[in-house]
């Protein structure tokens, strides 16, 4: 054993200080063994790199120290007469160095950097500067294991370094490496599975994540060779870079989900078919699920996390969900207790430091998981060697109703976003409010925050602030904070700007309900009658900021950008609207008012496809042409985009799961979306013409035929590059929507099923 493994175990060892009610009292310490091991210098001058790679230019007048016997997560700031024009910056860590560097950037420069681009005019005088952060945080995360299949899904090295770069400028400690479809074709090959029969099983790249977590099997596949490789030195390659800054990295452990060969291989193993997932058809559906009460289950899991951890190393942490939308196949106490320890037990074979990190998702909403079955479930684990995400912190909080996960720490994470679907949706007071409630209670066992969106690209200064939350005490008005957002996003001292800010907070970014939220949105949808669209926010105030915003002096391209997503979000509300006169149109039979609002549908459609056209975030191309640019053969390409294509529409061979991960992008409005409304407003026109009704069946089925399933199959190409000036295009619509959104119906600002309860 080596000195390191004996000073963790006798970590691991020692006493957890306890509450007067015996509840952990515990921080940081008790995962002080789930750390980089890469050295200070090493650290150092991987963070040096970020440095050079954001200022190319200015980069010589950063200097970064790293000091291990600084407290974890903090860094100091020193830039004053004495230091000769530099900025020296010493850390506890490489991405305590880096989070330091951006603080100085965003507080002290004026500057921004952002999945969707930066602003970096520096000062021409770097400000003086003396201070230190120690985070209230132990730990910062990112990632949901959807993150890789509806965002990451066909990135390269170079979309990867970037986002990593990002990833230590905003101070992540821990993510995710979930890539291992190598490992598993190496492993069920020992056990004698065929390569067809592999094949098979694994799903495609743009359903990585369902064929993990055991909900399905091969859809999208086969995977070939190729794919496996490049995926592979790709993680490869981030695990390293991840780990040079000092971040820690969680790989897979075994779930217990196989292909379905293993159940007449071993006849006598508890396996068994897992339950229908969403109406996917049988040679997609049930993989086989290997109980981990079964000797089988260790076997196979460690031989796993062994293949893993030679290739990749190990920080000791490792994600196992083996319950993800699916059932264990008993609710006892007894059995959910054994079933626990069986997966940590194959843990500890494999690596006796291992931390079990579980996403709480499984217990959001599920009547399955009782008080008593969580209990059973949690408490199984030692206390210290688990590791809890709780995946939705913001609107459906779990370490309240589990006594803080019976005493495993967790983390408090918000995810806001569903199938990475755009549409402006919040709840930033919330975020503010909880985390500092649930951080200054002591009963509770959090150890810090993180954000867990299933897609990325769209609301960003949300992921900000509460990645924000997890670093700075200091944040005392959430208003502030995003007027200071407005200022250095856009470069712009204008008041407009901050103002328009203020309103988007306390409107859109203002939601608090409990209701799902995800694709709520009209067009974007499957056209029917049966939609009730509304809003939880003063829809005239926030159109009040749009205008702000609009006539804003500001010109850089996030402002573009930011004018672009929200002159759309404007025109998403006008179309819900305008659906609501459509509806009643049909409904009181007046064929003229819905001839006349189906052609406003219409020409509404087209004018949000035109605006999304002018701007590089919003276009249908980049995501195709980076799905087929992974591909080295017609047939590979062809494969990789009927991937991409099914998932942002049907996801699955009949629309399983359709419109769950839809983007409002130019291409699909004009393409996809206006089509299906066209075809479904000729129906409803139809059967008034004819005095019937429309057959909602017959209609459905037609829209698939005709418009869903050759979409999901086509290969048109669309454009990379933007076209049209977007501010232009913004203004010139805001207005004529403005003023003919005046004859339509208002939005309600209650949901259906608030309403209805």
């Amino acid at each position: 054993m080596t000195l390191y493994h004996s000073l963790s175990t006798i970590l691991l060892l020692i006493a957890i200080p306890q509450g007067l009610d015996g509840t952990p009292t515990f921080k940081a310490h008790i995962l002080k063994h789930v750390t980089s091991k890469t050295s200070s210098s090493d650290q150092q001058i991987a963070a040096t790199e970020v440095i050079n790679r954001i200022l190319p230019q200015q980069a010589q007048y950063f200097k970064v120290g790293i000091d291990s016997r600084m407290k974890l997560n903090s860094f100091r700031i020193e830039k004053s007469d004495e230091t000769e024009g530099k900025v020296y910056i010493t850390a506890s860590s490489g991405v305590a160095a880096t989070k330091g560097f951006y603080y100085y950037l965003k507080y002290f420069c004026g500057c921004h950097v952002s999945w969707d681009g930066d602003q970096l005019n520096l000062p021409e005088i770097l400000p003086s500067i003396n201070e230190t952060i120690e985070a209230p945080s132990s730990i910062i995360y990112y990632q949901n294991v959807c993150t890789w299949s509806y965002s990451f899904t066909w990135w390269t090295w170079s979309e990867w370094r970037r986002h990593i770069d990002w990833m230590a400028l905003q101070g992540i400690t821990l993510s995710l490496a979930p890539f291992q479809e190598d490992l598993w074709t190496e492993l069920y090959s020992e056990y004698n599975i065929t390569q067809h029969d592999i094949d098979n099983h694994l799903g495609g790249p743009g359903f990585f994540a369902w064929q993990r977590m055991g909900n399905i099997r091969g859809w999208g596949g086969p995977l070939t060779a190729k794919f496996k490789r490049f995926s592979s030195m790709l993680q490869l390659k981030i695990v390293q870079q991840m780990r040079r800054l000092g971040m820690t990295v969680a790989l897979p452990a075994f779930a217990g989900h196989l292909p379905v060969q293993f159940k007449q291989f071993f006849p006598q193993s508890r396996i068994s078919f897992v339950a229908d997932w969403n109406g996917f058809p049988a040679q997609y559906a049930s993989p086989v699920f290997l109980d981990p009460v079964d000797p089988l289950f260790k076997e196979i899991g460690a031989k796993f996390m062994k293949k893993a951890i030679a290739r990749y190393g190990t920080d000791h942490i490792y994600f196992s969900d083996p319950f993800n939308e699916n059932q264990p196949r008993s609710a006892s106490a007894r059995y959910l207790s054994e079933a626990a320890a069986g997966i940590f037990k194959t843990m500890t074979t494999a690596d006796p430091l291992a931390v079990w990190l579980l996403q709480g998702w499984m217990l959001v909403k599920n009547p399955f998981w009782s008080d008593r079955a969580i209990r059973s479930f949690l408490t199984a684990v030692p206390k210290g060697r688990m590791l809890v995400l709780d995946l939705q912190s913001e609107q459906f909080p779990q370490y309240q109703r589990t006594q803080s996960y019976h005493g495993q720490p967790f983390i408090w994470c918000m995810l806001s976003n569903f199938g990475g679907t755009l549409g402006m949706l919040g709840s930033v007071d919330i975020v503010f409010q909880r985390i500092q409630e649930t951080r200054n209670d002591e009963n509770f066992t959090m150890l810090g925050t993180g954000i867990t969106p299933e897609g990325i690209n769209q609301n960003y200064g949300l992921y900000e602030f509460a990645l924000e939350m997890g670093w700075l005490r200091n944040i005392s008005s959430t208003d502030d904070w995003f007027r200071t957002y407005a200022r250095v996003r856009y470069e712009s001292e204008d008041e407009q700007l901050q103002n328009s800010w203020s309103i988007f907070k306390s409107t859109v970014y203002n939601f608090k309900g409990l209701e799902l939220m995800r694709g709520k949105y009209t067009f974007n949808r499957r056209p029917s009658l049966k939609l009730s669209p509304w809003v939880w926010y003063n829809e005239t105030l926030f159109n009040e900021g749009v205008n702000l915003l609009l006539h804003a002096n500001a010109s850089n391209a996030l402002f573009k950008r930011d004018v672009v997503d929200l002159t759309r979000q404007f025109l998403q509300n006008t179309v819900d609207r305008l659906y609501l006169n459509i509806k009643g149109s049909y409904q009181t039979r007046n064929i003229t008012s819905l001839r006349l609002y189906s052609n406003m549908f219409s020409e509404l459609l087209q004018n949000i496809d035109s605006l999304l056209l002018t701007d590089r975030h919003f276009l249908l191309g980049n995501w195709l042409e980076s799905a087929k640019a992974l591909g080295q053969t017609s047939l590979e390409r062809q494969k990789y985009e009927i991937n991409a294509r099914n998932q942002i529409t049907l996801w699955g061979p009949q629309g399983q799961i359709i419109d769950y991960a839809n983007k409002q992008w130019a291409g699909m409005v004009r393409d996809f979306f206006r089509p299906r409304w066209s075809l479904f407003l000729g129906e409803l026109q139809s059967a008034l013409e004819t005095n019937g009704t429309i057959n909602d069946t017959k209609t459905r089925d037609k829209i698939f035929r005709l418009i869903e399933l050759p979409f999901s199959t086509d290969n048109k190409i669309y454009p990379t590059e933007s076209q049209g000036n977007a501010l232009e295009v913004a203004r010139e619509l805001f207005l004529v929507w403005s003023q003919r959104g005046t004859m339509l119906k208002k939005l309600p600002t209650e949901s259906p099923v608030t309403k209805k309860n």
